[in-house]
Order: structure tokens, then sequence, then C-alpha cells
């Protein structure tokens, strides 16, 4: 495989060509052939499935995907362990071999993918090798039903585990040919639980590494093959703040430094943030990435624009993931996939970042602009208009001393590099003043600037994972805010979001209380949410005009109703800047 990504080197020639092209022309380059443009399919676990996956083949490798990841798992007509067949239709060996040649006709490498070590189980369903071999669980014996935790893991210290499982792959390799395995290994939470006695006081990631440096020398040393797994376990999650899905805070971190160089890290991030730092800590490890997006299509440009910029030979392309069977005419239309595609054409990897300065008390915010690539220029404008070549020249450093909207782009030699990049800033009256939190916010999401962060003058994404946000898991929010002295004010706003498949949802109440002393605290008002499907929700409290100091708003979290992914569970509250005027 070729490891630098052809599309960067072709937007490059097009962004340091020094003639000079016409004003306000865009970098439109078609991926290279150098580049990993691939999707991972899921639930397409059976002969008569891959017949009509293999129907949209033409389409898909049309569109530029050269590479197809198959979780196959275990539906597969295993030969070594017949027991673990998964269900009573699977993939054949045949099955398996036509496929693959359908792939291979039309350019498309097939790797198969294995789930290892975690994802044994799925809701109440035990997988095969744990319902076979029950003494291969890392928690034997707990968990009923599977009640209390994400999925079964099996036992990394058991002998037996390798024996069985190790044959159970090969034979999926040799089926379809594959000159790599994908194994799997995200999301792996049970290493240092409790409930598994064969792994009580052992280094998790030291257990992680173990499996890994064992698949890859059956795998890699032994047969030659490339392999591929998810990142999320090898991010630690109190340095890059991903939270506890997409980094690890349970110790399998530093594993990260104990496995191979060779393993190509799908590193998934499935909301939009202004940069992946995960990203370039595998490139500066020496790891090949290959960075993995879902259904927002705000958040695949975000990361395909990101990992681009960077310009790194081991940043070898991107890879879509569906995470559930699409019907074949759906699945070549996949709107996150066409538009991460247009987007890899487009050369606009660029965007402009924003820097913002700590809020100061009665003072403006400070706004630094910049690029990834040094040398670019920066038109910006903050009077509502869409930037061109023409408006304003970034020189230094953007001052607000009012609620704006600032938008720029960024070009070289008068190629424009980057789509429009635009952030709501807010000025009122509590900017930059203490905050205390008086309930407990989760630590699996923190904030930027801690507490300050709801009132820092800078509005949130769509993405609680953005550093903007203050999450709590299951409680309220109640949030004290010191406004320096005796201010009058009338109103309270803020907003609070909704991502329903992840048990996210927005406040259905909003109290506020104001006081003079600090002690006394009297209502001033509260509000009631309307019926939203929005991502990110305003709530405002709005009442006659008094003169206080402190601002007690009490942020109501909800149970999650019928109907809804987690019912009947308490949800996931996260809360963007609180405004006071």
């Amino acid at each position: 495989m070729k490891t630098c990504s052809g599309a960067v080197l072709v937007a490059l020639a097009f962004l340091l060509c020094h003639c000079a092209p016409a004003p306000e022309r865009s970098v439109e380059p078609a991926p290279g052939p150098g580049e990993v443009v691939g999707i991972h399919l899921l639930s397409w676990t059976s002969d008569s499935l891959l017949v009509e996956l293999g129907k949209t083949i033409p389409s898909l490798a049309a569109r530029g995907i050269n590479l197809i990841i198959l979780e196959v798992d275990y539906s597969f007509d295993f030969q070594s362990h017949p027991e673990l067949r998964q269900g009573t239709r699977y993939i054949t060996r045949k099955g398996a071999r036509q496929f693959a040649e359908i792939c291979r006709r039309h350019g498309i490498r097939l790797i198969p993918e294995f789930q290892s070590l975690g994802h044994q189980s799925w809701a109440g369903q035990t997988f095969p090798l744990l319902t076979q071999y029950p003494e291969l669980d890392l928690t034997p014996g707990a968990f009923p039903e599977n009640e209390g935790i994400y999925c079964r893991e099996w036992d990394p210290t058991n002998p037996r585990v390798n024996e069985i499982v190790l044959p159970l792959i090969d034979e999926i390799i040799a089926a379809f040919g594959a000159d790599g395995i994908h194994v799997g290994m995200d999301e792996i939470f049970l290493l240092d639980s409790e409930f598994a006695p064969n792994t009580q006081g052992q280094d998790p990631a030291a257990l992680l590494a173990r499996v890994l440096n064992e698949f890859h020398d059956h795998f890699v040393t032994q047969q030659g093959l490339e392999m591929f797994m998810w990142g999320d376990r090898l991010i630690d999650g109190t340095v890059h703040g991903y939270g506890a899905w997409e980094s690890s805070l349970n110790g399998t971190a530093p594993a990260v430094d104990m496995i191979p160089k060779d393993i190509v890290i799908c590193d998934w991030h499935y909301t939009a943030m202004a940069a992946y730092a995960s990203i370039p800590m595998f490139l500066d490890k020496g790891f090949r990435v290959l960075p993995s997006s879902y259904q927002r299509v705000d958040a695949v440009q975000a990361l395909i624009k990101h990992s681009y910029s960077l310009q790194h030979p081991g940043m070898i392309g991107h890879l879509f993931t569906t995470w559930g069977r699409l019907e074949p005419a759906a699945l070549t239309t996949y709107p996150p996939m066409l538009s991460g595609i247009e987007t890899l054409r487009s050369g606009r990897f660029y965007d402009v970042t924003f820097d913002v300065q700590p809020a100061q008390a009665d003072c403006a915010l400070v706004v630094t602009l910049g690029t990834a690539v040094d040398g670019m220029q920066i038109n910006y404008s903050i009077d509502g208009s869409t930037p061109t070549l023409a408006s304003p020249r970034y020189s230094q450093p953007v001052q607000l001393t009012q609620s704006t909207r600032l938008r720029a782009i960024a070009s070289s030699n008068g190629v424009i590099a980057s789509d429009v990049t635009q952030q709501q800033f807010v000025v009122h009256k509590a900017l930059g003043r203490e905050v205390t939190l008086l309930t407990a916010p989760s630590p699996k999401y923190p904030p930027r600037d801690g507490a300050g962060t709801l009132v820092n003058g800078v509005t949130g994404s769509t993405s609680y994972a953005d550093g903007q946000w203050v999450g709590a898991e299951g409680t309220d929010l109640v949030v004290l805010l010191d406004l320096g002295g005796t201010v009058d004010i009338a109103n309270v706003s803020l907003t609070s979001m909704n991502d329903h498949p992840n048990w996210v949802h927005h406040s259905p109440l909003v109290e506020v209380f104001g006081s003079t002393d600090g002690d006394s605290f009297q209502q001033l008002g509260e509000a009631a949410d309307e019926p939203a499907e929005t991502t990110i929700v305003p709530l405002s409290v709005s009442f006659e005009t008094v003169t206080t100091r402190y601002v007690k708003v009490h942020i109501h979290n909800r149970e999650i109703p019928a109907g809804q992914s987690g019912a009947g569970n308490r949800a996931w509250l996260f809360v963007d800047e609180i405004v006071i005027d």
C-alpha cells in the first residue's frame, strides 16, 4: 500500500503553483491513486446478502471507493469450530470467494473484520464464543442477561482463546483471499473490572498490548498480512478529552507505546470538532492512520479537513462507516459518504481556526485566526457577509466588543483553500465572571475552560466533545455566577443539546434565582422546554429588570421518554454559554 495521500499532494500542487489563477477559483483535484477511500460494512452476514451487496460494487467503485472493510465476526461457515457459526444463514467459502472476486474486478481491496477481545455480546445476546465456552468469559457469572455492561469481553489471559479464535479468523481470511485483517478492539471497558478475576491487579494497557502483539505475530509476522484496528483504546482521554467512548479512561491508552507501528489505526470520531488531537498523536508515534467517520455530514467534513490538512504521509485516506445494513440503493447514495468524497475532491482542507483568549470581565473577546499551513492568507468578516478575497485581510487578533458571528476563509496565491469557517461569539454581562458548579459535572467530557466555559463567550458546535459544553450524566446542573457587583439584568438564556441515539436530551426546565448577598436567593423566573428535534435547543428566561450580584441557574435533566434509545434512564445533559443581559 502506498502511504502518501494523492489528494493532499494534488491539492498542494494547486495551492503552491506560482501562476496567477483567477480570483475566487477553488481547488478541485480528483483523489490520487495512493489514497484510501474506504467504507466499513456491517450485517452482510450470508451468501444471499453478499450477492445483493455485490450488485452495489460497480457504483461504489465509480464513486471512488477502493477499500471495503467487511465485518464478518461469527457469521461464517467455520470448519475448525462449526459450533461457533452464528445463526442458520452465514457466509460460506464459496460466497466469500465470489464476493471477493467482484471486488477485485472493480479495483476494491477487501479486508474482513473479526471483532476481537471486546464486543462479544450485544444487548441481551451473547455471541457464540462465550455461549459455547463460558469459561472464556472475562467476567464469568457476572452481569446476568448482560445488564449493567456495554458488551462482554473474552479473557485475554486464557490461552484457550487464541487456540480457538485464531483458526476462525484464518478461515475467514483464506475464504476471502484477503491480504489484511481488521481485528476490531474498540470499546473495551472490562479489563480492570472488579468482576474479572483473572485480570485483577494487572495493567490494562499491558493486557491490551499482549493481545495485539499476539495477533500481530500470527497475522503480520507469520503470514505477511496487514493489520487494522480501531484506535479508541489507545487514546488517553485524560489528555485528549474525547470522552469515555472514543478514548480510554480505563488505563488501556499506554498500550500505544507497546505495539508494532505497522498496525493501521482506524481513528474514529463522529462529531464535528475544529481539530482531532489523536490523529497527529498516532502519526507522531509512527503509525499510519485511517480516520473514520459516521453519519453526521458536518463531522465527516471536519474530520477529513483536519486530517488532510496535516499533510502527513502516514495519513493514508478516509474510512466511512455505516453501523447497520443499508439497502443497496441507500448504500450507494449514503449522504455522509457522498459528501465526504466531495470534500476529498475539493481540496479545501485548510479551514481557518479560531483561538480565543480567556475571557476577562468587562473586556472584549480577543480572537486569533490561523491555518494548519503557514503562509496562507486569511480574509474575514464581522458584518454578517460571506468573506471573499476582497474582505478585510487578517493581520492581528480580532477584538470583539459586541456579540458577533465571525466568518473567515483561507487562500494561497489567489486560490481559496477552505470553506467558510464561522463561529458565534457572545459578549454579555457574565462574560469572564466567576462561575461555581454547585452540582458535579461529568469528568468524561471535560470542558476547555472548566466551569468558566459557560461564560467564555464562545458558543459550542454540534459536538458535545468540542470542549465548549459542560456535561452531566443523569443529573441536573446548578450553576452560581458572581457578576462582580450589583448589575441590572432582565434575561438569562442558554442552550442545551439533543443527540437522542446517544442518550443526550435537552433540558426540560430552567429556573433562575437572584441574590445580592450570595446567601438569600429569590426566584426570578423559569422557562419550560418546547418539544424540539434540533441538535442545539435554546431556552430563555425573561423577567422584570432586577438589580442583583449573584445569579443561580438550575438546569434540569430529564428521564429519557418511551420510544427513545435508553428509555427510562436519566439522560445526558450538555449545557452551553449562559448569557446574562
